[in-house]
């Protein structure tokens, strides 16, 4: 590998935070059948719902 960019899965005995995260997003994914469009839509509700302001990651132009 002659690249820093390049990823290599965790090992049994490797990364177990990496791995937590992974069992995580499978989880989540289960859930909702492996389709995206539902986990969204249900993302967006529950964004709607909490009553919190979403937040822009958009960099804000000073003015000059």
């Amino acid at each position: 590998m002659s690249k820093t960019t390049d990823i290599q899965p965790a090992k049994a005995t490797g990364d177990l935070v990496l791995q937590e995260v992974w069992r995580a997003k499978d989880t989540l994914s289960a859930q909702y059948g492996h389709d995206l469009d539902k986990l969204f839509a249900e993302t967006r509700q529950r964004e709607k719902l909490s009553g919190h302001p979403p937040v822009s990651l958009q960099a804000k132009r000073r003015k000059a």
